[in-house]
């Protein structure tokens, strides 16, 4: 598998959620389309894509810019194009095939678990709790949780602190250039999921592995963790 190395790392993984463990773009995107549906051809869906890497925020900002709405009108927009996805498609997210599996199977062999994601604490709450996940998770750090968002190494160096971990006897799991300048700004060792949220594999670099499913990831972490 690309991207192999030879080191072992401790029980300790730090995984991002959007575009990592959850494809939550669909439901982003139909809740754009819901909220103007005459506004497809306005719409960059590759640019809009790639800022869900941001959070939502920031992609649906983006999302109301691409739509040419009133400027004068945009707090009200954002507000109604919020609560349409939030409403109506948040639970419309689908697990990446595989992710849900290796969650558990981590869980029950012991593995310390975290989050670090650019998503708000709130609906990062409610799709863990829609999913059952959230009793995998240890430590959970959310945007605005800390000061700095990802790529920023805050967020993720919070979530080692909290697991007692130090920064090179962990692994952080993540999907983009956003995930892959956070570990290396952290000093972080990288796994690449390459079913996210990016435009080329060279965004995900540095990684010590890619993987496209969950359970080559899985088989990976065996061959690695420390006796």
């Amino acid at each position: 598998m690309p991207g192999m190395n030879n080191q072992t790392y401790s029980k300790t993984i730090i995984f991002d959620l959007d575009g990592t463990l959850l494809d939550t773009w669909p439901s982003l995107y139909a809740a754009v389309l819901a909220f103007d549906c005459t506004g497809k051809v306005r719409l960059d869906p590759d640019a809009l894509r790639l800022r869900l890497s941001d959070g939502i925020g920031p992609m649906l900002s983006l999302a109301l810019r691409q739509l040419n709405r009133n400027e004068a009108e945009a707090h009200d927009d954002y507000r109604q194009l919020s609560e349409t996805y939030e409403n109506d498609w948040l639970y419309e997210a689908k697990p990446f095939e595989g992710s849900q599996a290796m969650l558990h199977e981590l869980h029950i062999a012991g593995y310390r678990l975290g989050l670090c994601t650019n998503r708000d604490p709130a609906s990062t709450k409610a799709l863990l709790d829609h999913f059952g996940w959230d009793e995998y998770f240890v430590t959970k750090v959310c945007l605005g949780d800390v000061e700095n968002a990802k790529p920023h190494p805050d967020p993720l160096l919070t979530a080692l602190s909290m697991l007692d971990c130090a920064p090179g006897d962990a692994l952080f799991v993540g999907d983009s250039n956003i995930d892959a300048l956070c570990a290396a700004n952290a000093n972080v060792p990288f796994a690449a999921h390459l079913g996210g949220y990016h435009s080329h594999q060279s965004d995900l670099d540095p990684c010590v592995m890619t993987f496209s499913h969950f359970s080559n990831f899985a088989g990976w972490i065996g061959q690695h963790r420390q006796p």
